[in-house]
């Protein structure tokens, strides 16, 4: 019965030792997955970092731009306000009306140097510059022999 109880006992030492190592087999993996996983925080926490530092590079750099082109914005609102202003108390039937009045008067005008070139008695003009011709020819003849 002893040999039974130091038989037993060597069966339940030597499963005690097999639980033992493959706790401990356990326990390494265990360690290696966690120095894997504290790696892996590392490599995300310095990620992060590194996006938030792009993150407020950019803001940094960009609000300015941000700024002037909102106030370029706004700058052209207001003329744009204010040309909207003046194209709206621009009186267009007036003008047009100016100009019809322009167009009207250069007419009339016209026809009315056109009525007199008309009248004009061409036959008359011609026999008036030669008689101007005849009158100046003996002069202009005089006057070339003291040259």
């Amino acid at each position: 019965m002893e040999e039974q109880k130091t038989s037993a006992q060597a069966a339940g030492e030597a499963e005690r030792a097999s639980v033992m190592k493959r706790i401990e087999a356990s326990n390494a993996g265990q360690e290696r997955y966690a120095k894997k996983q504290y790696t892996m925080s590392l490599i995300s926490a310095f990620s992060n970092v590194l996006v938030l530092a792009i993150v407020i590079y950019v803001v940094v750099t960009m609000i300015p731009k941000i700024n002037a082109t909102f106030e370029d914005l706004n700058v052209i609102m207001t003329n744009m306000e204010s040309i909207t202003e003046e194209l709206a108390s621009v009186d267009i039937e007036g003008m047009a009306g100016d100009v019809k009045t322009l167009v009207n008067g250069s007419s009339d005008s016209l026809n009315q140097a056109m009525k007199k070139i008309n009248a004009i008695d061409i036959e008359k003009l011609n026999g008036a510059i030669q008689n101007l011709n005849d009158a100046v020819e003996p002069m202009a003849r005089f006057a070339n022999m003291f040259k």
